[in-house]
């Protein structure tokens, strides 16, 4: 997955918890927060910067008012360079965003769609890289 994708998961796995927006608010990152899940409803058009510009003033926000940093994680792995041998394709449920995340689910293990905390919507069912 992309790094936006992986970022926007992280934003909806605080929207699911319900702890975002309250601590958005407190920040004064509201508006951020409406923004972001504006574009990935798709009720407003938004390129792939506009969206990490967002994402990076939301940490901004949220690090100064002492929640740290919460759309990219502390750590992150990186393959090493020519290990790559392609990516397996496999149907998984996915984000239905317009501007999906990263969050997968497995229809082995959930029989039915999961809801996008972000969009309300259930996840789609479809061909995913892994």
């Amino acid at each position: 997955m992309d790094e936006l994708a992986e970022r926007l998961g992280r934003v909806c796995a605080f929207m699911e918890e319900g702890e975002l927006e309250e601590a958005a608010r407190e920040a004064g990152a509201s508006d951020l927060v409406v923004a972001i899940l504006t574009a990935v409803r798709g009720g407003q058009q938004a390129s792939p910067s506009a969206l990490e510009r967002w994402l990076d003033s939301l940490d901004d926000r949220m690090a100064a008012a002492g929640f740290g940093v919460v759309t990219r994680a502390a750590k992150s792995y990186q393959p090493l360079p020519g290990t790559g041998g392609g990516r397996h394709v496999s149907h998984r449920w996915a984000c239905p965003a317009a501007h999906p995340c990263e969050r997968v689910a497995s229809p082995e293990l959930r029989a039915d769609a999961p809801m996008c905390a972000m969009t309300g919507r259930p996840f789609v069912y479809g061909p995913v890289r892994l």
